[in-house]
């Protein structure tokens, strides 16, 4: 049975890397089909990767191998490994990038270090696991090949993992962090729609932002282009978080804002 391979890394496309990795894949396995999820994910941003990797679980095939390839650690003592979850295949660093992901799956159900000669690249280089090591065993799986066949069993509970940023829901206000900022310049927040119903904010037409010092009020809007042009809005985007947009514009470059900042979002009569 062939599996669709589902690759996330932080490569970029300005280098081949992305491009040799599927090439290594098409040779092993020429009729798999991969999908190109992103390799945009910032340079070494291993919760970004582990984010998106995640938000991609409902939309993806049941039977998915997602090879996720964020790896600073890349030549270090971290484990190459492939997770079980549900009917999918997670392959990747042991550094937490899989971890969110195994758990929209369900829960990891089985682990495997990924370390048999038959499978990986040789001559192995210590900074390109990407091509050696990952993509040799995403080919292998979605071609058919069992786990046990890559490496020892691990412990699930004994892999790395991390937490996904968690609002501070308070009484009239939510206090969040900038996640992610897309090529448009909307900035993604870490709150949802449950956190501003959890704040009593959901049903109000106007809120205010805090940014450091500063405090401006726009409105919640449905669509980017509800606003003027040049107007900024927070809208729920399609991952279902909380995001400041600026219609036909970059909010991100308007307010100064930068992945990681605090944002406050309260009510204004606050």
């Amino acid at each position: 049975m062939r599996r669709p391979i589902l690759f996330l890394s932080d490569y970029g496309l300005d280098d081949e890397f992305v491009g040799v990795c599927h090439a290594v894949i098409a040779r092993i396995a020429p009729e798999v089909r991969v999908i190109d999820l992103s390799h945009g994910i910032p340079p070494r941003d291993i919760t970004r990767g582990a984010t998106v990797l995640a938000d991609s679980i409902p939309y993806a095939p049941a039977n998915g191998i997602f090879l996720a390839v964020v790896d600073p650690g890349v030549g270090t003592a971290r484990l190459p490994v492939v997770v079980e979850a549900g009917d999918a295949f997670l392959v990747g660093p042991d550094n937490g990038v899989l971890s969110l992901a195994w758990d929209e799956l369900g829960g990891a159900s089985r682990a495997f270090t990924i370390a048999t000669d038959e499978i990986t690249l040789s001559p192995m280089s210590r900074t390109f696991h990407g091509r050696d090591v990952f993509a040799p065993a995403a080919a292998y799986l979605a071609g058919g090949g069992r786990p046990e066949g890559l490496g020892r069993a691990l412990d699930p509970a004994d892999l790395i993992r991390i937490a996904a940023p968690v609002p501070d829901v308070k009484q009239r206000s939510v206090e969040c962090r900038a996640i992610a900022v897309d090529r448009f310049g909307n900035v993604q927040l870490s709150a949802r729609e449950d956190d501003l119903g959890g704040a009593e904010l959901a049903s109000m037409p106007i809120l205010a932002v805090r940014m450091g010092k500063r405090a401006l009020s726009m409105p919640l809007a449905t669509t980017f282009a509800e606003v003027p042009a040049g107007e900024l809005a927070l809208i729920l985007d399609s991952s279902g978080r909380l995001a400041l947009t600026k219609n036909g514009g970059s909010a991100a470059e308007s307010l100064n804002v930068r992945i990681g900042d605090v944002i406050e979002v309260f009510d204004p009569r606050r």
